[in-house]
């Protein structure tokens, strides 16, 4: 059968990050494969909150990371997911999916706190009863989603797909041994932190939370009156270990870390009991990923505050990974999965 090769492109406030698989959109059950992967760091406010502000800095980037890593396709699946981006539950009349898409703007100016018209619309249908269809309404503004495009196109690329972060997150993370039962998915970037339900390997519940590994870099930086490069690495070798007799720096770094973890953690567990009590589930599993998720201590510190087993993620337990591929290190293993379930998402 004949196999599609493309790109998931997943362009955070800090690093771009791409992977090429190759998948055949007409077997279910064929192992989708990752054949090249790259990471870039960003400079200062080119991307901003998922929004790209210097289109002109990511093209440069984009292009040099095709050329380096000598990606096979211009093909890419592009991820958005900033705080503009709304998710919501919503229900319709039945109706077949192409059809029912292009109604959206007639159907859910009361759901929207923007314009239908100035909206990127899609629907993820879950359950169909009574003639009623249930899922999740996701909207984008569309000037925002249009830089991002137009970024990729001055790279020389083809936008083939826009896709929502969170769905690609449950694509690429909800497999093998978490492809049954309820699993809490939490992913950790720089600037925002996407949650995830799914039950049996279906999204039911995404959220995106405005807290990030960035985000506690900067206020120490702030609070200590310390360049950010320093601030970012006190926060790494400090992190939620026990400061113990650390000096009133190191003090001040594990109380900010402290805090924001707290309140990150607060945000999934109130996610989690709106899922159990609109559900009737309760998650049973957890599984972090993203650069931020390994801040040392913070896997236990999530798995203690909700009271439930939680582990790290990896993309290669669940895919054919090319030698071409296969030196990825644990911190990209840990990053890279919202790009492999854009990649994904050629074949959904």
């Amino acid at each position: 059968m004949a196999r599609t090769q493309v790109v998931g492109l997943d362009m955070g406030d800090t690093q771009v990050r791409a992977v090429e698989m190759s998948i055949d959109p007409r077997d279910p059950f064929d192992s989708p494969r990752i054949q090249r992967f790259a990471e870039w760091d960003l400079g200062h406010d080119v991307i901003r909150d998922g929004e790209v502000a210097r289109p002109s800095d990511v093209a440069h980037v984009l292009r040099d990371l095709w050329k380096r890593h000598r990606f096979a396709t211009k093909n890419v699946i592009l991820g958005i997911g900033g705080q503009r981006v709304v998710v919501r539950d919503a229900t319709f009349p039945s109706a077949p999916l192409d059809v029912l898409r292009k109604s959206l703007p007639y159907m859910v100016e009361d759901l929207l706190m923007i314009p239908a018209d100035e909206s990127l619309l899609d629907f993820y249908p879950l359950t169909e009863t009574g003639g009623q269809v249930s899922g999740l309404l996701v909207a984008a503004p569309i000037e925002s989603v249009q830089r991002n495009v137009d970024a990729v196109q001055q790279a020389g690329l083809r936008t083939i797909r826009v896709d929502l972060t969170a769905l690609a997150l449950v694509r690429a993370l909800a497999r093998g041994q978490f492809q049954r039962g309820v699993i809490g998915l939490v992913d950790v970037g720089a600037a925002m932190t996407t949650v995830a339900v799914a039950r049996d390997g279906q999204p039911e519940m995404l959220r995106i939370l405005p807290t990030g590994g960035k985000i506690m870099t900067d206020q120490i930086s702030r609070a200590l009156a310390i360049q950010e490069s320093l601030a970012e690495r006190m926060k790494i070798e400090i992190a939620l270990m026990n400061p113990g007799d650390a000096n009133e720096q190191g003090q001040a770094v594990f109380q900010v870390v402290a805090e924001k973890c707290q309140a990150m953690v607060e945000q999934i567990a109130r996610t989690f009991s709106f899922y159990a009590q609109s559900n009737g589930n309760t998650v049973q599993h957890v599984v972090v990923s993203g650069r931020g998720g390994m801040l040392n201590g913070l896997g236990q510190y999530i798995s203690t505050a909700l009271r439930l087993p939680a582990s790290f993620s990896t993309v290669d337990s669940s895919f054919q990974v090319e030698r071409s591929a296969s030196a990825m290190t644990p911190e990209q293993r840990m990053s890279l999965p919202v790009a492999v379930g854009l990649a994904m998402g050629a074949a959904a």
